[in-house]
């Protein structure tokens, strides 16, 4: 029965797949791209790189950013121009190629050798739950490490989770709240796009929402056309009832706002020793009484909880950390006949060995990863885990993509900032700004740069359905794109962090025009030892 039920899904992804390419050639159609200039796949993978759609039936552009390097995002060399009508990308190419898409109505902006890639993605993050009206919320600051009140804030958190776990419940139970949009919460939402635009993203998932007149208010927004985010949603699963009979399930939504899933949450955190472990922790500085951490979700009613997702018709993930907490998730997809086309996630996995690794590969799970994790965490993970587990076992960015899994990136904000140079800097790097851990946090995990924009940007749309539009600078493809004063590629990789953001447009729409950095060195500079951010530059 359920190898039946299990096909049936498959035909009907694969019914939907045909029903949109048919869409999207009408789409490029209408934009003037000829079926012969971009060829379509299921995978995405026809469609010719340095395509150059035809201006003759299709009119001018709106838009042409000429004479820069465009980081596609896809194989081949970077590219000189961009150029872009309504929503859409419509012309790759050379400078002489794209400008011919101009007359007298497009706006043509010279780049003056800026770098321009897709624009930038957030996986993970808790932004619509961390609402303000003052932008300094969202504005990145570093200002150093301190033991003493770090480890307090872990015990904190670790009572935390103690308390909820005797108490029976998981931090996603939190029922749904609905009530009438408010004001402020309209003004907090576009103090927060205003800032999130201000970095280069264009897209947010937020990993887990019990409110949900923030869907209302958002919805609102689009109407009156003031959205410069796009907003993917994940309800927690103590809400995720309440969604669906509003028909709030994954998909549901526009261009700018979208239902993605539902979130469970596994296991605890790694710092205050509560993430759920195959094998004990090496240390015990809290003496919670739980050797192997905690387990929010035990097996059976992690079965019962993703069966009732699957049932409502939600995309799911969960939060997972440990290596046992992760187990028992890929068991409850296992139970539940997971298959590659679902594209269900796991939050974190920062203890995993190559058995559950393999396992999220053969089923297509998800791994949604933060990238600044290794760096924060490098102060306490050796005392956790151990230093043989913790080198062969924790924060395996580069191994995750060197077996074949499919990786997501994201920030955690506001556990972490949300800028996401930051977070590439310190994947590249595996150190923090003032340079330490000496040699880098598990050098070995690092990633290129080329990986960690794809982690942000083409990995993060594909596990959100959406690589066949979004993701990459490709004809045909939404217009999101962040333009940036210097090469990423070719930068040190200690001053990524430092690079400036000159311009984002979200689906065709110009959000942010001006200068915009936060360079962290404005913080290490008054830490007594701290070398400066040259000197950490030329390190590299």
């Amino acid at each position: 029965m359920r190898d039946r039920e299990r096909d049936a899904r498959q035909r009907q992804a694969d019914e939907a797949l045909r029903d949109y390419e048919i869409s999207r050639r009408r789409v490029l159609e209408a934009l003037g791209v000829s079926a012969g200039v971009t060829a379509i796949s299921a995978t995405g993978v026809g469609r010719a790189l340095g395509a150059v759609g035809s201006s003759a039936d299709g009119g001018s552009a709106d838009l042409i950013l000429h004479s820069g390097t465009i980081w596609t995002g896809v194989r081949g060399p970077s590219r000189e121009a961009v150029a872009i009508k309504g929503q859409r990308i419509v012309a790759v190419g050379s400078d002489r190629e794209v400008l011919a898409w101009a007359d007298g109505s497009t706006r043509s902006i010279d780049l003056r050798g800026a770098f321009v890639a897709p624009g930038f993605r957030d996986q993970h993050a808790h932004i619509l739950r961390t609402l303000s009206t003052n932008p300094a919320t969202y504005q990145p600051r570093w200002t150093g490490h301190d033991e003493a009140a770090s480890f307090e804030s872990r015990r904190r958190t670790g009572q935390g989770h103690v308390n909820t776990y005797n108490a029976g419940r998981t931090p996603s139970d939190g029922a749904a709240t609905h009530g009438p949009v408010t004001e402020l919460l309209r003004s907090q939402i576009l103090t927060l796009q205003e800032e999130a635009a201000k970095l280069g993203i264009s897209t947010i998932v937020d990993a887990g929402l019990t409110n949900l007149t923030v869907m209302d208010a958002l919805m609102q927004l689009h109407d009156e056309g003031r959205l410069k985010v796009r907003h993917l949603i994940r309800w927690q699963v103590g809400a995720m009832e309440a969604a669906a009979q509003l028909g709030w399930t994954t998909g549901f939504g526009n261009d700018w706002i979208k239902v993605l899933g539902v979130k469970m949450y596994a296991d605890g955190w790694l710092g205050p020793r509560t993430c759920a472990l195959r094998e004990p922790y090496a240390d015990d500085p809290y003496e919670w009484g739980f050797p192997n951490g905690i387990l929010f979700l035990a097996q059976d009613r992690a079965n019962r909880d993703v069966a009732r997702a699957q049932e409502l018709g939600y995309n799911i993930t969960a939060h997972a950390i440990g290596d046992r907490g992760v187990e028992t998730m890929l068991n409850a997809y296992d139970l539940a006949g997971v298959t590659q086309a679902d594209r269900w996630a796991l939050e974190h996995v920062q203890v995993a060995g190559d058995d559950l690794l393999d396992r999220m590969a053969a089923k297509g799970v998800v791994a949604s990863i933060q990238l600044s994790f290794p760096t924060s965490d490098h102060w306490f993970a050796f005392d956790a885990l151990g230093k043989r587990r913790a080198q062969r076992e924790s924060y395996r960015w580069h191994t995750m993509l060197r077996r074949g899994l499919h990786v997501a990136g994201g920030t955690d904000f506001s556990i972490e900032v949300l800028d996401p140079l930051w977070g590439i800097q310190r994947s590249v790097t595996r150190r923090e700004f003032d340079g330490s851990p000496s040699g880098g946090f598990l050098p070995e995990e690092s990633v290129t740069v080329d990986d960690a924009l794809q982690l942000i940007t083409a990995n993060d749309a594909f596990a959100s359905y959406e690589e066949d539009d979004r993701g990459t600078i490709e004809t045909g493809k939404y217009a999101d794109l962040v333009v940036m004063r210097e090469n990423l590629q070719t930068i040190p990789r200690m001053a990524i962090a430092n690079a400036t953001r000159l311009m984002t447009i979200t689906n065709g729409k110009i959000v942010s025009e001006g200068e915009v950095a936060y360079p962290p060195g404005d913080a290490t500079k008054d830490i007594p030892g701290a070398p400066s951010q040259q000197e950490l530059a030329d390190l590299y």
